[in-house]
């Protein structure tokens, strides 16, 4: 095992519940436009890679037969599992699997998701590959994460600032970085669109089981950020409570089918442009 992934164990073993039981995770417009954009089918088989708190899983299985849900955190897993069952919703198997690794035969599931989970991999083109690799031909793979601006000099300060946060974090990618490897792997484009959510400083510091120190260090990074920084993140005071925008991503791309030619060059994913208008 790494030391990123010892680290991502630690981070969210001891803050499983946090995730599990957070209303902002378990749903949000991002997540209602993936449910309803890749139209799932009651004869379905899912895959939900990284599931965290496992709510991705849960807004899908009511939909389809069955869902495999994987984490690398075991008490991660435990404490999605227990919120599953509270919402009797019995055709989840929970797993415990590595995302660049994972352990399931080519062409097995239908569908294929992961949110908000991406900015922990050491090599998201690998997880990506991996995604595409267990996805059926002609199925979907469906991706919500975090993204970076595309300033690098901002991306990169961004990133640092939330490595603060979260010590398990590695990195936010641009929109064109997760356009480019959708494309590496072979996934014609279906979807993209961004999203900006608004996030509570406090609750966002609780969520990571932060302390006082580390509190006060994010909070005076925010707040006194570059320019370039503060613009993306967009931090607002109001007395003692402070808000900021988490800009996000929804992309979704469809497996080719045996025998059909891929052809980079007419997939949308493919070209050098910044998607953020999103695609039909």
């Amino acid at each position: 095992m790494t030391d990123q992934k010892q680290t991502v164990q630690d981070q969210f073993g001891a803050n499983a519940e946090n995730y599990a039981r957070s209303t902002l995770f378990a749903g949000g417009e991002s997540l209602a436009d993936m449910v309803r954009l890749v139209q799932p089918a009651s004869a379905w088989n899912v895959l939900d890679v990284a599931t965290g708190g496992g709510h991705c899983a849960c807004a899908f299985a009511p939909l389809v037969k069955h869902v495999t849900a994987t984490d690398i955190t075991e008490r991660m897993l435990q404490a999605a599992e227990r919120v599953a069952r509270e919402r009797e919703l019995l055709n989840i198997r929970f797993e415990k699997a590595d995302a660049e690794a994972l352990p399931y035969s080519d062409d097995r599931f239908d569908l294929v998701t992961c949110r908000i989970a991406a900015h922990h991999f050491s090599e998201p083109g690998q997880a990506v590959r991996e995604m595409a690799r267990v996805c059926k031909p002609g199925g979907l793979v469906a991706v919500i994460d975090g993204i970076a601006p595309n300033n690098r000099t901002a991306a990169d300060e961004v990133n640092a600032w939330e490595t603060w946060r979260d010590p398990s974090h590695v990195a936010l990618l641009t929109v064109n970085g997760w356009s480019s490897l959708f494309c590496a792997a072979e996934l014609g484009a279906v979807h993209l669109a961004r999203y900006a959510m608004e996030l509570d400083f406090d609750d966002h510091m609780r969520r990571a089981g932060c302390d006082a120190r580390t509190t006060a260090k994010v909070r005076d990074g925010l707040l006194n950020g570059s320019p370039a920084m503060r613009d993306w993140l967009r931090p607002r005071v109001n007395g003692d409570k402070i808000a900021l925008i988490w800009r996000l991503i929804l992309i979704v791309g469809r497996k080719t089918l045996h025998g059909h030619n891929y052809d980079t060059q007419k997939s949308d994913f493919c070209k050098k442009s910044d998607f953020s208008t999103g695609l039909g």
